[in-house]
């Protein structure tokens, strides 16, 4: 008796230690999952993170911090008569405001072996809920925080405090509002809702800074039950699965698109865009063997998340810089300040173009000399870059011709297609060529 008692108290130990060094055999602890993911893609980046530390980035950032302070500054104090201070604040707050992403560390495997878990996952995805939206609304503080000199000296009557509550709230609404689009089954439908989510909660933050605090709320009231009665319509699943490990991959690519710009990193699977409104653009590129890589270097460009970042940069960059040239903010030159600022942003974008096809297998087995893949990588990556500086200067450069100041209507875009024609395709293929020499 004593014997099998004995054997039955190792037996119960030994289906306890099992227990605990293998907590995934036999439960399911979703914190722990969660936390376990999330370490490893951190350790996954911290050597590349080491490399763009080095590299004298966040020193730039800095500076630009300091300069864009500077500016600010000088803003606030000569601040012009007519200008536009609470559609300023919407669009300096509203992306943090409706931006609402969601680290899940989901993977294609989870829709076999965490799907029988679905129910249990709403622990798991608290965690994701907290990790990206406590960020999030820091930042939607730190906009309001800078934006209150000049919200003072506007129409506004709320105090801060008000403020930062009721931006709050409305953070809240809009992420609940974003995981009711995650969920929405149809993809037209769910670009549709974040649309109109846009667009209503611009309409809240302008309603805010511009009317008295109560009835500000009440229209934000009146707006969150219309959007609660609109989220009700689409059909949607109980949890996104797929639409969870597309955005997941498509945030980890984001981190390596941009660390590429430094170092060498793993390649991801990159997402594939139709833009249809802009398919005209690769049938004009002659069918020649020439223009192999120039066809290949600017579907590129449209297809992939790159391309969408610069029409995004592009159209930001248009808004803006028609505000401070119809402003005639610093005499005009405010204007070229901030176009320098943006056009060096769309050139550091455009500098990861020349990592894609980098490793293609399909290069060596084709009769194409190496030296032109990087003359159309240069050529395209110009083109590109004139073109898109243009059509970002184009409203701000009319408003300045409109108020007179032709000089810094023209210095601007004569420096861009100067610097787009003359410096960057050699700084281009120098770059190009030092990546061949390293591998």
């Amino acid at each position: 008796m004593a014997d099998r008692t004995e054997r039955t108290t190792t037996g119960s130990s030994h289906r306890e230690q099992q227990r605990v060094t293998q907590p995934y055999v036999n439960r399911f602890e979703p914190d722990q999952l969660w936390s376990t993911r999330a370490a490893a893609f951190r350790n996954e980046l911290k050597p590349y993170v080491g490399y763009m530390a080095q590299s004298g980035f966040p020193g730039v950032v800095l500076l630009l911090l300091i300069v864009a302070t500077i500016g600010y500054a000088a803003l606030v104090r000569d601040l012009p008569e007519h200008f536009p201070i609470t559609t300023f604040g919407v669009v300096l707050v509203i992306g943090f405001t409706c931006w609402s992403p969601l680290r899940t560390w989901l993977k294609p495997a989870d829709t076999v072996f965490l799907l029988p878990r679905e129910l249990e996952m709403h622990q798991y995805l608290r965690r994701s809920f907290r990790y990206t939206g406590i960020p999030t609304l820091i930042g939607v503080w730190f906009t309001l925080l800078a934006y209150w000199p000049l919200y003072k000296l506007g129409d506004g009557t709320a105090n801060a405090l008000i403020l930062a509550i009721a931006l709050a709230a409305l953070k809240a609404g809009n992420i609940a509002g974003a995981w009711q689009e995650r969920r929405t089954a149809e993809a037209g439908m769910r670009r549709s809702l974040r649309l109109i989510r846009w667009v209503l909660t611009g309409v809240t933050l302008a309603a805010l800074f511009r009317l008295a605090p109560w009835k500000a709320v009440l229209f934000g009231l009146l707006v969150a039950a219309l959007m609660a009665v609109v989220y009700r319509l689409p059909r949607k699943h109980a949890l996104p699965w797929d639409t969870l490990i597309r955005e997941e991959g498509r945030t980890r690519r984001r981190y390596y698109r941009f660390l590429a710009l430094f170092i060498d990193v793993p390649t991801q699977a990159p997402r594939i865009a139709r833009r249809g409104y802009a398919a005209w653009i690769g049938k004009t590129i002659r069918f020649a063997q020439r223009d192999t890589y120039v066809y290949l270097y600017t579907m590129t460009l449209l297809r992939t998340e790159l391309g969408g970042m610069l029409i995004r940069l592009t159209l930001l960059g248009m808004l803006v810089l028609y505000w401070l040239g119809d402003a005639v903010w610093l005499s005009g030159w405010g204007a070229t300040i901030v176009f320098v600022l943006a056009a060096g942003i769309i050139g550091l974008q455009l500098g990861s173009l020349r990592q894609s096809h980098k490793y293609a297998v399909w290069g060596h087995l084709y009769p194409l000399p190496a030296q032109r893949r990087i003359d159309s990588l240069a050529s395209v990556d110009r083109m590109a870059y004139i073109i898109c500086t243009l059509l970002m200067w184009l409203p701000g450069g009319i408003a300045l011709v409109i108020h007179d100041s032709v000089l810094q209507a023209v210095a601007a875009p004569a420096a861009a297609l100067l610097h787009g024609v003359l410096r960057r395709p050699s700084a281009v293929r120098r770059k190009a060529l030092k990546d061949d020499e390293e591998d």
